[in-house]
């Protein structure tokens, strides 16, 4: 048996990657992806069995990358706002990088998939952990006053998803700056805050 060469295998995603991002998963076939790549269908089927095996590994590739783009961007932050700031703005700007993403993911949640998603799982947690690290950071800082910081880090995360799903690009300027602004307010307890009507309890 010929081996397999990595170069056309990263070839091959790359190909798949720009088909899925013009289409949706079901949109895309094995012989588009073929035909794109200029390979033979026997070639293609020989390095991914089928289309779900191609899309986890475009998963599995897309999960190392964005958590090597996360810490290519705290590299250079010195505080815990930058910190933040480069976070929000790394997720943001992956996710903008490979459009085709949100759809993959959102297909193999609904069909329960595993595999390539532990590798997701992976990256969630190590978000969450990151972030919680830098809330307690700044904490211990005096910067702010965030107790549990599970819960806020977890808000924040889902707020960026549906940011990425219901505000296409452009992005406004500065937007992940904003982001960590309105989410620092929101989570601060260093004051008091009292919502109209509420009751005490």
């Amino acid at each position: 048996m010929r081996t397999k060469s990595p170069d056309l295998a990263e070839k091959i995603l790359a190909v798949a990657a720009r088909l899925f991002a013009a289409h949706r998963f079901h949109e895309v076939r094995m012989d588009d992806i073929a035909g794109a790549a200029g390979l033979g269908k026997g070639t293609l089927y020989r390095y991914f069995k089928d289309k779900e095996d191609l899309y986890l590994a475009l998963l599995d590739k897309a999960a190392r990358g964005l958590r090597q783009h996360i810490n290519a961007g705290q590299a250079e932050a010195v505080d815990p706002v930058a910190k933040l700031e480069a976070m929000v703005g790394s997720i943001l700007e992956f996710f903008d990088a490979n459009p085709y993403l949100l759809d993959l993911l959102q297909h193999a949640e609904g069909r329960q998939q595993t595999g390539t998603l532990a590798n997701w799982q992976e990256v969630r947690s190590a978000n969450v952990k990151q972030m919680t690290a830098i809330l307690d950071e700044g904490r211990r800082a005096g910067l702010w006053d965030v107790p549990d910081p599970e819960i806020p880090v977890l808000v924040l995360l889902g707020g960026l998803r549906a940011v990425l799903r219901f505000s296409p690009p452009p992005r406004p300027p500065n937007l992940a700056k904003r982001i960590v602004r309105d989410f620092l307010n929101g989570a601060d307890r260093s004051e008091t805050f009292a919502v109209p009507g509420a009751m005490s309890g």
